[in-house]
């Protein structure tokens, strides 16, 4: 692999008017050298096409406007599997920015002193914000930054009750390998993030408490649904998840335990979401 592989940040968005100008403009403040920005139009109906038109001088823009509307996941999957070329790739929704304009940078600096083709992903942190609070979101690891296997991600997801998707720069060949963004469910970067580290566990993992940006909490996030259907279907990934890890050679023991744990967090905070929109 070259010494300067190259990266994509991906930006899907539909209908996201208020934020979209915002998030490209952060995206090109990223100072890596070998960068591609993907802007992945779902047919938006609102004024998100005339204000990304603005920047499509660019050279490292590249705009795809979808000829009919995919849905979320759809989106993400085809700017993925088609759209993106370069050597890793990072998802930035389009109500998200970054904060840090190094962040790229120092990932790719950390993946190639790990080694490039050991490395599987590099997971930072975000800060979440809304119009009442802002907090930052990090895993429970003893220093700011630690190598583990991809199995132990998996199998310790839960022990470090973190996760960022606009903060994970992954190795785009082994998503695509692993079937990426193939699930239509509210945590569909979950469950690709745990399906990729399931196949591939014996690669590393870098997780970091290094700040990429915010994550912006609104009321249109997918994540603030509480539709039962849809966290019942979101639930049963995570048996799936137990069922792939026990074919992959997981004890018995580990795969029960994880699902257990990921049951009762799941619910638990699930309840917890739904007493808090009632009070």
């Amino acid at each position: 692999m070259s010494e300067n592989p190259s990266v994509c940040i991906m930006i899907p968005v539909y209908n996201q008017e208020r934020f979209i100008a915002k998030a490209i403009e952060s995206a090109l403040r990223q100072d890596y050298s070998n960068i591609e920005i993907i802007i992945a139009d779902d047919n938006s109906t609102d004024s998100t096409a005339a204000i990304i038109a603005n920047f499509l001088g660019k050279p490292s823009i590249t705009y795809k406007r979808n000829g009919v509307n995919l849905g979320r996941v759809a989106n993400y999957r085809k700017c993925l599997y088609e759209y993106a070329k370069a050597d890793w790739v990072i998802n930035l929704d389009a109500d998200d920015y970054f904060t840090n304009d190094q962040y790229i940078s120092q990932v790719m600096q950390a993946i190639k002193k790990n080694g490039f083709d050991k490395t599987l992903f590099y997971q930072g942190v975000n800060i979440i914000k809304s119009d009442r609070f802002e907090k930052l979101n990090e895993p429970n690891i003893k220093s700011g930054e630690a190598v583990i296997t991809a199995g132990d991600f998996f199998l310790n997801y839960f022990k470090r009750n973190y996760f960022s998707h606009m903060s994970t720069l992954y190795h785009r060949t082994s998503a695509m390998a692993s079937d990426f963004y193939s699930r239509d469910v509210i945590s569909s970067d979950i469950f690709s993030l745990l399906q990729l580290c399931i196949n591939n566990s014996n690669k590393d993992v870098i997780v970091s408490k290094n700040i990429s940006g915010v994550w912006y909490q609104h009321s249109g996030n997918i994540s603030k649904s509480l539709n039962l259907k849809k966290h019942f279907n979101n639930l049963r990934i995570y048996a799936q998840l137990s069922f792939l890890a026990k074919l992959k050679g997981y004890s018995k023991w580990q795969t029960l335990n994880w699902l257990a744990k990921a049951g009762f967090i799941y619910i638990r905070s699930y309840l917890y979401s739904f007493v808090r929109t009632k009070n």
